[in-house]
């Protein structure tokens, strides 16, 4: 199951900080501000969570 990894993930995330994040480079669209970062992981974790029906 991916579960767990998924929350393991996601507990180092908050571990780190937003700080941690700002001006990192994304591979896909450059440096970024942590509430840019903020806003990619959100969407990008919600859309894969509605395409495999998680509620």
């Amino acid at each position: 199951m991916e579960k767990e990894p998924l929350i393991q993930y996601l507990h180092k995330t908050v571990e780190l900080g937003a700080d941690h994040f700002e001006g990192r480079e994304s591979l896909s669209f450059g440096k970024l501000s942590k509430q840019e970062w903020n806003n990619l992981f959100y969407k990008h974790l919600d859309q894969h969570l509605i395409q495999f029906g998680v509620p």
